[in-house]
């Protein structure tokens, strides 16, 4: 899941802008709000810092700062030991004179210096805001599981249940119908189906990843139908088979009873050929015949010897032949 997340996020991180401003904003609101921590310094005077283990997201949100509120901004590296050793980016933001405007306009803070839980409907007024909201989130929050496994999974882990709830109602703005759950003290936005996971992909401009996610997509179907169809292919075989062998015993047993001599001549011919090709299908029965005849003949030659077994032999009712190709 994390390999495939992160080519994800990285190619995200890389994605250009539409040059919309409003759809900056609402980016780096995303972005603050799911992996943002408020620090105050002074009367009226606060940090922020946002963590991450992406060096790509810390850079982008960089340039979103600078392309949007020229604020000083800076970067440091922190190593985590968790399974091998892994990097931390911290950038601080701190107090400044135009942070304090940022942090209103972002939706993270009232004028009354309140903290927002929820998304601001001003970030959000156009589709095109809605999904670089949506493309913030994933950048701060989000994870997709590797298409290759059974399952698709792609969810977004937002702090408080209001901001999730704002999520479910963005994506189905945009037309995707997530679902809400909860992890311990974190609330999970996700979709599981893989077409309202491809259109999320578009639209937060991760085209590599929906180009893999549908090649994967299209090799499962194609091995789900194959493996349908060598079963099914299977099942009729296992099927022929044992009607065919049926057929020898209840020929074989004609012969023991000395009843074989009472079937006219071309059901002998028929019941002899049976005998000397117990593998063979209905057709490559027919072709053995000489003259060859109908797939359909030798059925019906075949269910005319079970019939008379079945009216000369007790227990032959159970033989009668009912084959199907």
């Amino acid at each position: 899941m994390e390999r495939f997340s992160q080519q994800v996020r990285d190619e995200v991180a890389r994605a250009e802008w539409n040059g919309c401003t409003d759809c900056i904003k609402a980016e780096l609101a995303a972005i603050l709000h799911m992996s943002g921590c408020i620090h105050i310094v002074g009367k009226e005077k606060w940090s922020i810092s946002i963590t991450s283990e992406s060096a790509g997201v810390v850079r982008r949100v960089v340039r979103l700062l600078k392309s949007s509120y020229q604020v000083v901004s800076e970067i440091r590296v922190e190593q985590v030991e968790r399974l091998g050793k892994h990097h931390r980016y911290l950038l601080m933001i701190p107090a400044q004179e135009k942070l304090a405007e940022m942090t209103y306009e972002l939706g993270m803070l009232t004028r009354e210096n309140r903290i927002e839980n929820g998304i601001s409907p001003d970030l959000v007024r156009k589709p095109c805001c809605r999904a670089s909201f949506l493309r913030g989130a994933f950048l701060a929050g989000g994870s997709i599981s590797d298409p290759q496994k059974t399952t698709y999974h792609l969810e977004l882990v937002a702090s408080n249940e209001e901001f999730a709830d704002g999520l479910v109602y963005l994506m189905s703005l945009l037309n995707l119908k997530a679902k809400q759950g909860k992890r311990k003290e974190q609330y999970l936005v996700y979709l599981k189906d893989s077409e309202s996971i491809a259109r999320f992909l578009s639209l937060i401009n991760a085209y590599q990843g929906v180009i893999k996610l549908e090649e994967i997509r299209v090799i499962k179907g194609l091995r789900g139908e194959v493996n349908r169809l060598v079963n099914c292919e299977t099942a009729n075989l296992e099927k022929t088979l044992s009607t065919a062998w049926r057929q020898v015993e209840l020929i074989r047993r004609l012969m023991k009873e000395n009843l074989f001599s009472q079937l006219s001549a071309n059901l002998q011919y028929t019941a002899s050929l049976r005998l000397e090709h117990p593998e063979a299908s209905l057709k490559e029965l027919a072709e053995l015949h000489q003259p060859p005849i109908s797939k359909s003949a030798v059925n019906h030659r075949l269910r005319e010897i079970g019939r008379f077994a079945e009216k000369f032999l007790d227990d032959a009712g159970d033989a009668l032949i009912k084959e199907k190709e």
